[in-house]
């Protein structure tokens, strides 16, 4: 089985990107960036990079600030055993940066993310690993790369906001944070869903047995998804 998990407000409480763009940007970010976003124009990449280009602060300085709000959600290490007891492989995926995700993961937990540089100003990209086409959702991307790539064709989605969705729209099983975006529109769409606050919840529903009776993933066809 594969499991991907979104990291901010996922397996963070707290969304650590917003953390940063509420301290550090001089506009209404909310008003300026996702009112465009949820109309469709603006791509996660182009979120990413027009966010953080306002961003003056280097890495060290951010870590600092974000210490106190990076707790990771209650069992998220009781996850990381089930998997590897069960031979199960995990793997984050994020659109936030690596110098933070890098920072608060356990050692050793695989993860994609855009990456960036600091030159004054944060500098995000695609990562050359995963290269993206016109349209194309990067969490799709890479979870495309990793059945390819570790031949799983079981697949699970842990995650809580609206760039998750299409990513979750492709898995045998999702896991939306309670009350979350992500939450909110499986429900709307009719996506079966199992909302938790935990991830010691997920580990018990999934050594469960694991998928759910006839479990397949949805059609994933870009014209179906929310971006």
């Amino acid at each position: 089985m594969l499991i991907l998990s979104d990291f901010d407000g996922t397996i963070t409480s707290d969304d650590l990107t917003n953390r940063i763009w509420d301290a550090h940007l001089r506009y209404d970010w909310r008003k300026v960036l996702l009112t465009p976003a949820v109309g469709g124009p603006l791509t996660a990449i182009e979120l990413l990079r027009r966010g953080y280009a306002d961003v003056d602060r280097p890495a060290a300085e951010l870590l600092d600030e974000l210490r106190p709000h990076a707790a990771l959600r209650p069992g998220f290490e009781e996850l990381l055993a089930l998997c590897a007891r069960r031979g199960w492989v995990f793997h984050v995926v994020s659109h936030g940066l690596p110098f933070y995700i890098r920072e608060f993961l356990p050692p050793g937990t695989a993860f994609s993310c855009f990456d960036a540089v600091f030159d004054g100003r944060w500098r995000v990209s695609v990562p050359e690993a995963v290269p993206l086409g016109p349209g194309d959702d990067f969490k799709i991307r890479v979870l495309d790369q990793l059945k390819a790539a570790t031949g799983e064709t079981a697949t699970v989605y842990i995650g809580d906001g609206r760039l998750d969705y299409p990513a979750a729209r492709c898995c045998d099983r999702v896991f939306a944070v309670r009350g979350s975006a992500l939450d909110a529109l499986c429900a709307h769409d009719g996506v079966p869903r199992t909302p938790f606050d935990s991830f010691t919840e997920i580990c018990a529903a999934l050594d469960d047995g694991g998928m759910p009776d006839g479990a397949r993933a949805p059609s994933c066809r870009g014209d179906e998804m929310r971006t």
